[in-house]
């Protein structure tokens, strides 16, 4: 975006260009950000149940948020970005496979799903029941769980 001109002007320019490259910066960011955590949980040797579901959440965040970010790319690119002349059209390509391999995106979900409620029922309850908030919280009979 630094490069391309569009109108006389560079299109980082843009305040649409400016906002899908903050936007990119800011998932990027939070992508490294949980693929941390979740080392260090492994390096720390933390309940293998916890690094199970950090790890599949970094697998998964990172895959989208890659795939967001390379979208992104694309569109400031603009046409010439779908070709082999930039590499954004094989990051794409690439980043939509490893959104499968090694487990899809579907099987991340269900392993973080599976890990946090059998951590959640585990510890039972503890602190404040925040159900109890609702105004109507004593209305018991209208709470219908089957």
């Amino acid at each position: 975006s630094s490069k391309r001109r569009a109108f006389g002007r560079k299109i980082k320019d843009y305040q649409a260009v400016s906002f899908k490259i903050a936007d990119s910066i800011t998932k990027l960011d939070a992508a490294r950000s949980l693929v941390n955590t979740a080392a260090v949980a492994v390096d720390r040797g933390s309940a293998p149940a916890m690094q199970r579901r950090l790890v599949s959440e970094a697998k998964k965040f990172t895959t989208e948020m890659a795939w967001e970010v390379v979208n992104h790319a694309m569109q400031v690119l603009g046409g010439i970005g779908y070709t082999s002349v930039y590499a954004v059209e094989r990051m794409l390509r690439d980043i939509r496979l490893i959104m499968i391999w090694t487990g899809t995106n579907e099987i991340m979900d269900s392993i973080i799903q599976h890990e946090f409620y059998r951590e959640q029922l585990a510890a039972g309850p503890r602190g404040r029941n925040i159900e109890m908030d609702a105004v109507g919280a004593d209305q018991t009979e209208e709470k219908i769980y089957e």
